[in-house]
């Protein structure tokens, strides 16, 4: 994709595209304001190590966890804006129904893996809840990141399955 991460891309024109579209992408911007704020931490963190020589407790118990939910937050736009790494070595010659073909089935198989992840982290999330697990510093509860995770996979899951039927509509030459 030689397009810009940053140009402008409209939704697309179906009522489904659309609502998958504008969900992935404020859930993007919300992994966006939480890494923001991971780093506002960190930098306060560092600030209180140098001026008064201890650090914020736990600080890298927070960053773990809300990079792992704010990294989950980006896969759906990701896949929304055809964004994901493609390797089309093979298949840089071939015809374009069949790359569409392709890439429809490579995007069925996400969808297929991320619908698989987010029925795993809703049970993970419920064992961990049980299980009382947490984290080690701040004694922060860890299903709390797995069901913030969840929705992002769900999400992903059918955005690729959106990806996969778009690319099978495209017309044929």
């Amino acid at each position: 994709m030689s397009d810009s991460l940053g140009a402008p891309l409209p939704a697309p024109p179906d009522r489904l595209g659309r609502g998958l579209f504008h969900a992935s992408r404020a859930l993007a911007a919300g992994g966006g304001l939480l890494l923001v704020a991971i780093t506002l931490m960190s930098v306060a963190s560092i600030a209180s190590r140098f001026v008064t020589g201890r650090g914020l407790s736990g600080d890298f118990e927070l960053v773990q966890l809300g990079c792992a939910v704010a990294v989950a937050a980006f896969l759906p736009w990701g896949q929304m804006r055809g964004a994901h790494v493609m390797v089309d070595f093979f298949t840089e010659h071939s015809a374009e129904p069949i790359k569409n073909q392709l890439d429809a089935l490579g995007a069925a198989l996400l969808a297929i893996c991320a619908a698989v992840l987010s029925w795993r982290m809703v049970i993970g999330t419920m064992e961990l809840r049980a299980s009382q697990e947490s984290s080690m510093l701040l004694g922060v509860p860890t299903w709390y990141a797995y069901a913030l995770m969840t929705p992002s996979f769900a999400l992903l899951s059918l955005a690729a399955f959106y990806s996969a039927w778009r690319k099978l509509q495209r017309p044929t030459r």
